[in-house]
């Protein structure tokens, strides 16, 4: 793998899908606990987070951590977690071919047991505030491209929300960078 470059104080949008781009985020048991998780995860290695969307097949995120260099941990750790709460769900829910397919992934890669999430993520240095704005409405408007809904308000797994209805009900995220 390539060696990633981090500059102290930036801020990153990041990218992660789910292995074999299953739709698991359409349902609120499997998405509260990456809502529950973000929270988390963010307090755990200080980082504020600005903007997100849970997609049914993936997931962006725009982090700002106090220290560059633990973005990885951030993911692979938020990862981790996420795997296993998301797993046990599928078991407790009898989606059995979720399972399947999650077993079959942690066999394929030699990785865990059980693997929901792709190995890695994508992400981007975010370097001027317009490149941020830009990368916000990206993350907001991602529904309404996909058509799963008409306008970005009208999807509740989104920090548009936040931004523009003052709604904290499933997570408070960290505006002051405007």
């Amino acid at each position: 793998m390539a060696k990633r470059y981090r500059i102290e104080g930036s801020i990153f949008y990041i990218t992660s899908n789910i292995y074999g781009r299953i739709c698991i985020f359409t349902r609120p048991s499997f998405i509260i606990p990456i809502i529950d998780s973000l929270n988390y995860y963010r307090y755990e290695y200080a980082c504020k987070l600005l903007g997100y969307v849970i997609m049914p097949d993936h997931i962006h995120l725009l982090i700002w951590p106090q220290d560059a260099h633990i973005v990885t941990d951030f993911m692979r750790d938020f990862k981790r977690f996420t795997s296993g709460r998301i797993t046990r769900q599928a078991k407790l829910e009898g989606i059995t071919n979720w399972v399947e397919r999650f077993e079959q992934a942690g066999k394929e890669t030699s990785r865990a047991d059980y693997k929901v999430w792709q190995d890695s993520f994508w992400e981007q240095t975010i370097y001027t505030q317009k490149f941020l704005e830009q990368k916000l409405n990206y993350i907001h408007l991602n529904p309404v491209r996909a058509g799963i809904c008409a306008t970005a308000e009208d999807y509740p797994y989104s920090s548009y929300r936040n931004y523009y209805l003052g709604d904290i009900q499933l997570i408070e995220i960290d505006s002051e960078w405007n």
